[in-house]
């Protein structure tokens, strides 16, 4: 028996590449000649090649239709479909040069690799090239770098990450906007790795992702993907240097271990800078954020069928002069980039992603595995000041620490693109077991000396099912319906307890145990015209949900749990690819209602987070990429939104108010971003410079709508080198020294000044 079933499994790995189809062909540019190293990929698949020096290349594929991706360094990427037979193909690519095509870009949005054009959905899309044009080092540097985006810039802290797509933002630690890196979901935007290290591209997904992304994929999605390492050795080295004592290292380095099966990448960076904020009690630098990240990935390709990968990630963020908040707006500008603080203020976390992935290609199914397991810890070596002044008032430690494994399988059509329907099926289950919070609170005699502890364990797990599929009406129409059901338990033990100034102890309250336990259906509809060959337009309709949660010491065993929140959203769009690939012009309209949304209030002299807020939000986006001449890029985007709450009762002022018919926060009624680059070419030589402008609408800082911050301009430029692989570029960004407010409830967060730098990079 043991024997029938070891041939049973070795056929299984021997008789598909039996079948196995040839694919020959060459990439030439639009003069007639060979481009060489040419990167040859294979979408939704594995599988992959470089060109020779002639420009030829072979692949081999099991019997199907699959869609190439032809890549080259200073050519336009093209897309083209094929059919894998027994008759070897001859595929031709054509190459046009970058400065007169634009790209045809692949994306990942849809759960699977499709060209951003067709697919119906709003979604932008920022290269690699376009990650170093606009020196995107962290989530900070995206603002607006999509329409609708707007990340709460912490004023050189890293201590937190807010993401805000077309309104909707979660103000505690379950954002309101997803962050997968890689296919796999970073569960709390406290944990969500800070700095970007060797990425290939990232998505920004805008409305509700639920059906394929599940929870808190409620406003939208941001969705990282890294470079993989293939059959060519390459890496890159680059080095920046720039004001505030800014320096940052990054390196990356793949190669095939054994040609065509088994291939390593691994990457690294080291970032630090100091002295944006003076500390006027010691009349020396307050802050020095420093952090060093690394990345490991392996694919082995054991068949033509089966592939296997893993990734593997860490960062340690060490925030010396974390959290330089001020007290009062008028000590924001009156005495800007100084603090007043008796304590240093040191933060430290340590992030590990570890994943596996198992992917089979079938002639008719594909299925997916991604294993992941995630670490976060969080904590203050030292008191961290919380009186934010010069007295010794009061001061917190805390200890947070978060392990989680998730797990999910997909089962989904292969990837035909003559196919008539389309569909992809699975689970998704996660756990975080025994979650820790641990916090000191210490108040000096003058606060009303007192020492406050308090212990957390938690225990969270859910379960998820999905469904969505994709059926071709006529040869222009299609239409797509997905379901997604999540399930999810959560369990919370905590206790407070009490120091008196004599050192008597107060068990405030003994370790009690809440649990909460809901389940949400997130569905999406989605009708689309492929009116031509370079217009598609769509109408979707998509719900999302946000995951509710426990309140910590409410009063009653009632008030502890808080239930999801979830929106409902419209949206129109059409995309456009014009003059002969020279304009990509994409227009999206939408309503969005946001239902239950998880407000903070106070009863009784207790914070709580109740579902008392409903907010509608109309608006417009357009994405818009030309190139007008050779060596002129253009590149603009821009939101319009009219957003108000049509219900919201919070706290302020001391009591609950009703709000109703005020803004949202950090939602601009309008917002833009313009980059426009030039490039001169000399032979190997060429000579760029860049041009960034930056306009933000006023939006308010409170639900009250009391603090607005004005609309301001931001300029941001570039310029340099290139030789061949070889790089020299210098940038200024906030050219103009604008100052702003980045955080005002409570206290006050102002924005970065004026930074600029010196970047080399070499490439091999």
């Amino acid at each position: 028996m043991k024997s029938h079933l070891f041939l049973i499994i070795a056929l299984l790995g021997v008789v598909p590449a039996l079948f196995a189809q040839n694919i020959t062909g060459t990439v030439m540019s639009a003069t007639g000649q060979a481009i060489p190293s040419a990167n040859i990929v294979v979408l939704n698949n594995d599988q992959g090649t470089f060109t020779d020096d002639s420009g030829a290349f072979q692949l081999t594929l099991a019997p199907g239709a699959y869609q190439i991706a032809a890549k080259a360094l200073g050519y336009a990427t093209k897309i083209v479909s094929v059919e894998a037979k027994e008759t070897p193909n001859d595929l031709r690519f054509v190459l046009a040069e970058s400065t007169k095509a634009l790209d045809e870009v692949v994306i990942s949005a849809e759960r699977s690799e499709t060209n951003l054009q067709k697919t119906p959905i709003a979604v932008s899309v920022i290269n690699a090239q376009e990650i170093q044009d606009y020196r995107i080092w962290s989530f900070s540097d995206m603002s607006e770098l999509a329409p609708s985006l707007q990340t709460v810039e912490h004023g050189g802290s890293t201590s937190s990450l807010f993401i805000n797509i077309r309104g909707v933002m979660g103000l505690h630690s379950q954002s309101a906007v997803a962050t997968y890196i890689d296919g796999v979901y970073q569960f709390e935007s406290f944990s969500v790795p800070l700095q970007f290290n060797n990425v290939e591209r990232i998505e920004v997904l805008r409305g509700p992702q639920g059906t394929l992304y599940g929870r808190n994929a409620f406003g939208g999605v941001i969705n990282i993907i890294t470079k993989k390492p293939t059959n060519q050795t390459t890496g890159f080295a680059q080095v920046d240097l720039g004001n505030y004592h800014q320096q940052r290292y990054s390196v990356s380095f793949s190669t095939p271990i054994v040609k065509d099966k088994l291939f390593a990448g691994v990457s690294g960076v080291f970032n630090q800078r100091k002295g944006i904020y003076t500390n006027t009690v010691t009349n020396t630098w307050f802050d020095r954020p420093q952090s060093i990240t690394g990345g490991l990935n392996l694919r082995y390709l054991a068949t033509d069928r089966w592939s296997f990968g893993f990734d593997g990630r860490f960062e340690r963020n060490e925030d010396y002069g974390s959290y330089p908040w001020v007290t009062s707006d008028s000590l924001l500008f009156a005495a800007p980039y100084t603090v007043s603080r008796d304590l240093p203020n040191i933060e430290r976390r340590n992030n590990i992603n570890a994943s596996v992935k198992a992917d089979y290609q079938g002639n008719k199914v594909q299925f997916h595995s991604i294993s992941a397991y995630l670490d976060y810890q969080r904590w203050f070596p030292k008191l961290l000041d919380t009186d934010f002044s010069a007295e010794n008032l009061s001061a917190t430690q805390n200890d947070n620490r978060i392990n989680t494994f998730t797990q999910e399988f997909r089962l989904s059509s292969a990837s035909r693109p003559a196919s008539a329907f389309d569909w992809t099926i699975g689970t998704f289950l996660w756990t975080a077991p025994d979650g820790t919070n641990s916090r000191a609170t210490y108040r000096t005699a003058p606060a009303g000396e007192i020492t406050a502890l308090r212990n957390s364990v938690f225990n969270n797990q859910g379960i998820a099912f999905f469904g969505q599929a994709t059926y071709a009406l006529t040869d222009q129409w299609s239409v797509t319906a997905g379901l997604r059901y999540d399930k999810e338990n959560q369990k919370l033990a905590q206790a407070r307890q009490t120091i008196q100034p004599d050192g008597s102890l107060t068990e405030n309250i003994p370790f009690t145990d809440f649990e909460n336990t809901f389940g949400a259906f997130t569905p999406k509809v989605v009708l689309s015209n492929q009116l031509n060959e370079s217009t598609m337009a769509y109408a979707q309709y998509a719900r999302g949900f946000r995951a509710g949660g426990l309140n910590a010491f409410a009063p009653t065993l009632a008030d502890v749990p808080f239930q999801p929140e979830y929106s409902d959203n419209y949206e129109i769009g059409m995309k456009n690819t014009l003059f002969a690939d020279r304009l990509r012009l994409n227009l999206t309209g939408f309503y969005l209602q946001q239902r239950d949304q998880q407000i903070n209030v106070i009863e009784d002299g207790f914070f709580l987070t109740r579902n008392t807020g409903d907010m509608n939000n109309l608006g417009a986006e357009v994405e818009l990429s030309a190139l007008p001449v050779r060596g002129l890029q253009v590149m603009w985007n821009a939101s319009v939104s009219d957003a108000r709450y049509v219900r919201l009762t919070t706290f302020s002022g001391g009591e609950n108010q009703d709000f109703s018919g005020n803004k949202p926060l950090f939602n601009p009624g309008f917002a833009s971003f313009l980059a426009v680059q030039y490039t001169q070419f000399f032979g190997d030589v060429s000579a760029f410079v860049r041009g960034e402008h930056r306009y933000t609408g006023a939006y308010y800082m409170n639900f009250d709508n009391v603090l607005r911050q004005p609309p301001f301009h931001l300029f941001n430029t570039r310029m340099g080198l290139t030789y061949k692989k070889y790089e020299l570029a210098f940038w200024v960004r906030n050219l103009t020294d604008v100052k702003y407010r980045t955080w005002a409830t409570g206290i006050f967060l102002l924005s970065n000044p004026r930074m600029w730098g010196l970047t080399a990079t070499a490439r091999f």
